[in-house]
């Protein structure tokens, strides 16, 4: 009720009510859309293939017409499933058809649209080969490898941006993708693998993306060997068990890069670049000249570089020479990344130490322009402070006359009365803190030292961690490769067979959601709450032979 407050309006007529659910209603009918898909591309003549139909809607099961498949094809009865859910108060709804389908005879068809309530699928190609040309059948488009290069020409040190494109259309397993190589280049990753999904002639696939930076050390014409592909499709697999499987290798194409060699006539850091930015600001903001401060107060000078096609450790130092006057505090610079540019930041403190005029130097940064092929200067203007004495400092303290001493220093018993009784009650709470900090001292050197037991606790807690241990981190890091491994070194002959075939199929999740065509999200909640369950039935099971041993 509080929430409908500014709608009162409309609570007096239903209006609003209605229209909102009506808007919703014609916005999911707008939204709904028919995809179709398959499980491969090449197919040998009458071997089935499965063609999915999915409508993210309710629609009625005999919805889907097959009939256009009948000129080339020959089809089985469909099996239709639908689900409906909801998740944070938004319901979705999901109908799916799977049919097997085989090609009549050879050749290239083109399998049609399907009309489902005026939603209709993309034509999907497909090649029938002869059944026993088994190098013709072999499925190409399983994996997809593509690379792209920014440009092909440049100059030493500057940096040439590579980004390899893989698209798995099929279940894999050990996957691996070795980096772009070449002589006189050097070859890094760039941020972290950007994944998403596609629907490319009817075939889902997930689509990786990662980049590379290619730096030549050397001039003239260099090869750059394309990324390489590696993995195993998984055929049949039925469980969790070793990867069985068709070896797949994919590499891009190879690319030529022509490096100029560094002008002869340059002098200076070498930094050849399309585009070099530098600014800079300060704080307090220093519009106009002098900037009046007093000693003692800080001014902040930051100061951005960016370098287009340069990697990080090309990126200059900067070193700035402030005057005596003035003290400096420098963070280390900060690096990042936006687009091509490399930026550096660099943040300091600047606080006058002494009254007068200051002046905060400039800086300049020599650089070679590879569009123009000249030398370039970009500068940053200094700055002329006002330094005044500031308000906190103390003023000169005036001289008082020299006091002469009496010319005897004995002290006479009055004097020494007249002390203690200005004292007060110091000397009486420096004894009390001198007694208990006694106390302490000796409370402390009575305190029993440390149980051995103790130190083998530590001991035993430092020793390395069981195979089940190495499995749960790698599950909590989402790392399938890790789980992979964990799993084969993994001994589960003490776990029930129920629930180990339960982890089996969790497991088998974890991969699918990284590799499968059909990926998906993943929680790793409920394989980890069966792996502490398993943790549990060990220790149970051990416990039991213990005490039958001892009967």
């Amino acid at each position: 009720m509080t929430r409908l407050t500014s709608f009162a309006p409309y609570r007096r007529t239903g209006a609003f009510l209605l229209g909102l659910v009506l808007l919703l209603a014609s916005g999911s009918a707008l939204a709904a859309s028919a995809e179709a898909t398959v499980s491969q591309n090449v197919v040998p003549v009458g071997e089935a293939f499965q063609l999915t139909v999915s409508v993210d809607d309710s629609v009625d099961n005999e919805a889907l017409d097959l009939s256009p498949l009948d000129t080339d094809f020959i089809y089985g009865r469909p099996s239709v499933s639908s689900n409906t859910s909801i998740i944070n108060g938004s319901m979705t709804r999901s109908t799916v058809w799977r049919v097997a389908v085989a090609a009549k005879k050879m050749g290239t068809f083109t399998l049609p649209s399907l009309d489902i309530e005026g939603m209709k699928t993309e034509p999907i190609t497909i090649r029938a080969v002869e059944a026993r040309d088994k190098s013709a059948a072999q499925d190409t488009e399983t994996v997809k490898l593509t690379a792209t290069l920014d440009r092909n020409a440049g100059y030493v040190g500057e940096t040439f941006n590579y980004r390899v494109r893989l698209m798995i259309g099929t279940q894999l397993d050990s996957p691996a993708l070795q980096a772009p190589f070449g002589d006189g280049l050097e070859v890094k990753q760039v941020g972290e693998d950007v994944q998403a999904e596609a629907v490319v002639n009817g075939r889902r696939y997930v689509v990786i993306s990662r980049l590379y930076q290619v730096t030549p050390a050397k001039a003239g014409q260099l090869t750059l060997e394309g990324a390489v592909f590696s993995a195993s499709e998984v055929k049949g697999r039925r469980g969790w068990g070793p990867s069985l499987g068709v070896p797949i290798a994919r590499q891009a194409e190879y690319m030529t890069l022509d490096i100029k060699e560094k002008p002869s006539d340059y002098t200076g850091l070498w930094l050849p670049t399309p585009s070099l930015e530098l600014t800079q600001s300060w704080q307090p903001d220093a519009i106009s000249e002098p900037l009046g401060v007093e000693v003692g107060e800080a001014i902040n000078r930051e100061i951005t570089l960016k370098i287009k096609n340069i990697e990080q450790s090309a990126m200059p130092d900067i070193a700035i020479d402030y005057p005596q006057s003035v003290r400096v505090y420098a963070d280390k610079p900060e690096y990042s990344r936006d687009g091509d540019y490399t930026v550096m930041t660099l943040k300091q403190v600047i606080i006058p130490r002494e009254a007068g005029t200051v002046i905060l130097p400039a800086l300049s940064i020599n650089w070679f322009n590879t569009i123009s092929g000249q030398k370039q200067t970009s500068e940053i203007a200094g700055l002329q402070l006002d330094v005044k004495p500031g308000s906190a400092v103390a003023a000169p303290v005036p001289q008082t006359p020299d006091v002469v001493a009496p010319a005897t220093v004995t002290t006479t018993p009055t004097s020494v009365t007249t002390v203690v009784k200005d004292a007060g009650i110091w000397p009486w709470a420096t004894g009390v803190f001198a007694f208990l900090w006694l106390v302490t001292l000796v409370l402390y050197f009575r305190k029993p030292s440390a149980a051995p037991s103790s130190i083998g606790a530590v001991s035993v807690a430092n020793e390395s961690a069981s195979p089940l241990d190495t499995l749960i981190a790698a599950v909590k890091a989402n790392d399938s490769v890790k789980v992979a491994s964990a799993m084969r070194a993994w001994d589960n002959s003490l776990v029930p067979e129920t629930l180990t075939a339960q982890i089996d199929l969790e497991v088998n999740a974890m991969m699918a959601s990284r590799y499968s065509p059909s990926a998906s999200d993943w929680n790793n909640a409920t394989l980890l709450k069966l792996l502490q369950q398993a943790r549990r039935e060990k220790k149970s099971i051990s416990k039991k032979a213990s005490l039958s041993e001892l009967s």
